[in-house]
This record gives C-alpha cells, sequence and structure tokens, in this order.
C-alpha cells in the first residue's frame, strides 16, 4: 500500500511539495481552499503551475473542506454551491477525486438522499470521482455504518464515478471493533454486499485516541491509540487492498509525522506486492 499524509497548503503548493518530499510520501491528500471558511478561492496560472509540478511526482487526493453539509443541501445553497466550487478547483488543477463526508443530519432517510443528490449534481457537471467517506458516528453525522454508506450509493447514478474512502478511526469510534481480524473480514463482506469490495479505492489510516463504538472523533498517531500497531500491520499487508494508497490525518505534533512514516514503513512487509505507480 502507499502511504503518505494530509499536507496543508497554507505555504503554497511548492511548499507542500518541499513538506511531501521530506516526509518521503508515496500519496498526498490535500485542501484546495481555507477549509474553515464559504470565501470561493481562485488559483494563479503560476499557482497552478505549482501544483502541476506537485502531482507530476506524487499523486494528489482532494478532500472537501470542512463546512459544506451535503446532508442539508436543501436548507442552505451554500452547501451545495461549497461544494460545487471546490469540485470545480480541483479539475483546474487535474486533481481526479475529492473525499467527502457524507453529512450530518438527525432525519436519517433525508440526509441520504440529499447527499446522494448533491453528488448527482457534481456528476453531472464535472468528470471526478467522489470518495464517499464514513464517519465516526459522532452527533447526528451520516456514513458511520455500511448501511447508510450503501443507501446513499443506491441513489447515485453514475456509479462507475463513485467510490469509498475507509477511515480507520471512524470505523472504530462507529463501533467496529476492527482489530479483531474476524470483525474486519465481515465488514469487507458487508461491503462486498452492499457496495462492492472493488469500490474500496482509498484509505484514512489514523489510530483513536477514544474507544470503540465511542462516537467521539478524535485521531491519535499510529500504535500509539486504541487501535494499535497490529491492526495497522495486518491493514497495510492485507493482499486485498495492496494495491491501493492511503493517507494519515494524525495531529501534528512537533516531530510525530517523521515518527509515523518511519512505523508505517516498518510494517509494510516486502512480501507483499506495492504498486509501481
Amino acid at each position: 500500500m502507499k502511504v503518505g499524509f494530509h499536507i496543508s497548503i497554507a505555504g503554497g503548493f511548492g511548499k507542500a511539495l518541499e513538506e511531501a518530499r521530506r516526509l518521503h510520501c508515496d500519496v498526498v491528500q490535500i485542501f484546495v481552499k481555507n477549509p474553515r471558511s464559504w470565501a470561493e478561492k481562485s488559483w494563479q496560472d503560476e499557482e497552478v503551475e505549482a501544483f502541476r509540478k506537485l502531482s507530476s511526482e506524487i499523486p494528489v487526493f482532494a478532500h472537501l473542506s470542512y463546512l459544506p453539509n451535503l446532508a442539508k443541501i436543501d436548507e442552505d445553497e451554500r452547501h451545495m454551491k461549497g461544494f460545487l466550487h471546490e469540485v470545480r478547483l480541483c479539475c483546474l488543477l487535474g486533481i481526479p477525486a475529492i473525499v467527502v463526508h457524507c453529512g450530518s443530519r438527525k432525519e436519517r432517510e433525508k440526509g441520504i438522499a440529499m447527499t446522494a443528490q448533491a453528488v448527482n449534481e457534481v456528476m453531472e457537471r464535472f468528470d471526478i470521482r467522489i470518495l464517499l467517506e464514513n464517519s465516526s458516528g459522532q452527533g447526528s453525522s451520516i456514513g458511520g455504518n455500511v448501511d447508510e454508506l450503501a443507501g446513499i450509493y443506491g441513489r447515485i447514478s453514475r456509479k462507475e464515478k463513485v467510490f469509498l474512502c475507509l477511515d480507520t478511526a471512524h470505523l472504530f469510534q462507529s463501533g467496529y471493533d476492527i482489530r479483531r481480524k474476524r470483525v474486519w473480514n465481515r465488514l469487507i463482506g458487508d461491503i462486498e454486499s452492499g457496495i462492492g469490495k472493488e469500490k474500496i479505492m482509498f484509505f484514512h489510516l489514523n489510530d483513536s485516541s477514544t474507544p470503540v463504538g465511542s462516537r467521539v472523533d478524535r485521531h491519535w498517531h499510529i500504535g500509539k491509540g486504541e487501535l494499535g500497531i497490529e491492526f495497522f500491520r495486518f491493514l497495510l499487508n492485507d493482499k486485498r487492498f495492496a494495491h491501493l494508497a492511503g493517507v494519515m490525518e494524525t495531529p501534528k505534533m512537533g516531530k510525530m509525522d517523521v515518527r509515523n512514516m518511519k512505523v508505517m514503513r516498518s510494517l509494510l512487509s516486502p512480501l507483499v506486492p506495492r504498486p509501481s505507480s
């Protein structure tokens, strides 16, 4: 499996590339704009060129920013407008895929329908892959179990463009004790039945500082949290996913990124083929 980090672009794409190189990333994930602001972003030509240099060296995935809530596009036009704007930026930059949260809403079925509607609207306008990320189940967040993810996927019109991003911390926090291989394999079986195992495209490789079923979303450093080191050893060497990639979204604390990458590299078995590109 290819491994990398979510990298900040606050200092520009040039600095992001330097950071990705420093951390020996095989892959990176970025926000294409300020994730805590509704303000739209306009990239200049020289910035687009700098990004293309980054993406020519290292595969890049985008992540939708924090504010758009796809489950409430009927309540506030900013949610859909923001989603469309960020996808437009991805297409400008040549980013082929964007990870999205499934939104939050107390009325579950309505939220599932609205999230699917939002994705369908994007599919009508842009040629991009949408990766639905599972949630921790915190609050009224949608997508904390396979049934809800399948409910969204079942309403998608262009299924060939929609995939899954599995966040390991979120799986654990939402109640899947994936430290147990039988639970992990049953989860993958449920995804196979409800959506399709081949739809798993990307991973968020995060440990959890909160216990299984806590429904509290707190990422932690690899092997230092409740999931533990052996789960990541198993996942990174699961031959079903060896051809895929994942990024860590662990807290930025001193030299912990360097430490987390070293741990990940130490867990990768030379006997499991890794993608060459």
